[in-house]
């Protein structure tokens, strides 16, 4: 994803983006939490930018401020460690942006199949108007009772095709007996 960028006046570059359901930023590495990558992939989906943070200009509107980080192995292996401690395991996958020669990182979470997730600690978390919240239980039994409709609706669909060419098959075989039984009745 290509983000807006300008140069200010004191010199740092700023993404005209902002926080909010699917974007979050961080300073560093140390700064993501499991419950952060939980919190998109209870959502549905979205990124967390590294080396960036939010702040607010002088027309009072908030940006982010790009502080750098690069896309190191360390880097990968550290989110990757937090995402397979979620449960269930998340997968990210990374990209590397630039502002005036300066990298920062995104973790892209995708929404995820398997709701609801939680951090290796038990907690829930979803990603709402720019910020995680904790998931209550009703909101944890609306998401699986919405993850387990939907298999339901899969196996449906898989289950009506299977039965739909059986018929044919059965109807064919009916058309076949009928031709036999015709063949002989005439020759009789």
């Amino acid at each position: 994803m290509d983000f807006p960028i300008r140069k200010g006046q004191d010199g740092n570059y700023y993404l005209l983006d902002f926080e909010d359901t699917e974007r979050e930023f961080k300073q560093n590495v140390k700064a993501v939490c499991p419950e952060d990558l939980v919190a998109m992939a209870n959502g549905s989906g979205g990124s967390i930018l590294i080396g960036v943070e939010e702040v607010r200009l002088d027309d009072g509107s908030k940006a982010g401020r790009v502080m750098g980080c690069p896309l190191t192995d360390e880097l990968k292996l550290n989110i990757n460690n937090k995402a397979s401690s979620c449960l269930p395991a998340i997968a990210v996958d990374f990209e590397e942006h630039w502002a005036g020669g300066i990298p920062f990182v995104e973790i892209i979470i995708p929404e995820g199949a398997d709701k609801p997730y939680c951090s290796a600690s038990g907690c829930y978390r979803i990603r709402l108007d720019g910020s995680n919240r904790a998931l209550d239980p009703p909101a944890l039994v609306t998401l699986i009772l919405e993850r387990e409709s939907k298999r339901f609706l899969k196996r449906f669909r898989n289950a009506t095709a299977e039965l739909e060419k059986m018929i044919e098959k059965i109807a064919d075989k009916i058309e076949q007996f009928k031709f036999q039984e015709n063949d002989h009745g005439e020759q009789d």
